[in-house]
């Protein structure tokens, strides 16, 4: 800055932007997680996961898809109500939680189904269903307990793994593991079916 007198200084200014900072983070939690449970959303799956499955893809590496849905979630909301009906879906995310590894990515999928993407492999066969099932297992284990009473909860799952050798899309995987998921359904729920 010049002045009349031809002295020079400098006008700094500073702008406090702890605030709009903390907006920006909460704004992309609220993008990324869902709100009841905690864990990632829809959006933030879909995010990740292409990313993760076109990496697999192009390493030629085991890629699968777990879908799980709570068993007669309908019911639970019709006899109890819906305050009890959020305490089941939060329920189940923390018993899956126990026996997930960190780098799983976990993610509700809408209402009362969710979803579950392994990279990779420790060359164990039938090791995703093997984690289904103790999913499946540990839920029909740990009922939830309320001030209604105990609620028995199971869950039934689909599992699929991507075929590395074909143009198969993400979508098209979810496809196949809903198929799987809709078969363990028919056949009596709690339990997991894989695509075959």
């Amino acid at each position: 800055m010049q002045h009349v007198n031809n002295s020079k200084g400098i006008l700094i200014i500073f702008t406090d932007i702890t605030e709009l900072k903390s907006l920006q983070v909460k704004l992309e939690h609220l993008a990324y997680y869902d709100e009841l449970t905690q864990i990632f959303n829809r959006r933030a799956f879909f995010q990740k996961c292409e990313q993760a499955f076109a990496e697999a893809k192009q390493a030629s590496s085991p890629f699968t898809i777990i879908l799980i849905d709570i068993d007669y979630f309908k019911k639970v909301n019709d006899t109890y109500g819906h305050n009890v009906g959020d305490q089941l879906i939060k329920h189940v995310v923390k018993v899956c939680q126990t026996q997930l590894k960190e780098g799983m990515m976990f993610a509700r999928y809408g209402g009362e189904e969710f979803v579950l993407a392994l990279e990779g492999s420790t060359g164990l066969d039938g090791e995703k269903e093997k984690l289904a099932n103790q999913l499946c297992e540990s839920i029909e284990a740990q009922p939830l307990m309320t001030t209604e009473g105990v609620i028995s909860v199971t869950i039934s799952s689909g599992v699929a793994e991507a075929t590395i050798e074909t143009e198969e899309t993400l979508y098209q995987l979810l496809n196949r593991t809903d198929q799987a998921l809709y078969l363990a359904k028919r056949k009596g729920r709690n339990q997991v079916c894989v695509y075959t």
